[in-house]
């Protein structure tokens, strides 16, 4: 019982430590790496590949970050000309450091078209650190176009 009672206290220690390690990116330099990385291979502009209507396949894009949540980094916005689209990290597994903003990266993973309801809206407004009066301005489900990336990599 006392071996089964460690291991369990061992796991649990790991398991911490292992999110700890998650929610504290590394700093945004050139050339570091989130998550898988980015495979080599041409990369499209966001704009170019929203014009090709490259939705639901995995692509290689970039784009420069204007926001990233300040919560604890598990989305950015990312802009290119005016088109602009939310990533989010592949199984919530990597998360991007709060000062990525205004830095061009590059990102590997599935550009989508979906519905952001009134309620997911209003809390990522929160995340960015909206005003009360900016959050309940949004009323209705939204259109938006989002990203889940498998990788990033700060160009």
């Amino acid at each position: 019982m006392i071996i089964v009672g460690s291991l369990l206290t061992m796991f649990l220690a790991w398991y911490d430590a292992s999110a700890l390690v998650r929610e504290a990116p590394r700093s945004a330099r050139k050339g570091v790496t989130y998550g898988a990385g980015v495979t080599p291979g041409e990369r499209s502009s966001i704009n170019a590949a929203m014009k090709a209507k490259t939705f639901g396949r995995t692509i290689r894009v970039t784009g420069s970050v204007t926001e990233v949540c300040k919560v604890k980094g598990c989305w950015m916005m990312l802009r290119d000309g005016e088109t602009q689209v939310r990533v989010t990290f592949k199984d919530y597994g990597f998360f991007m450091p709060k000062n990525l903003v205004g830095r061009k990266v590059a990102l590997e993973g599935v550009l989508t078209e979906e519905t952001l309801t009134e309620k997911d809206a209003r809390h990522y407004a929160e995340d960015a650190g909206k005003s009360q009066k900016e959050i309940s301005a949004i009323v209705g489900d939204q259109k938006e176009y989002s990203f889940e990336a498998t990788g990033v990599v700060v160009l």
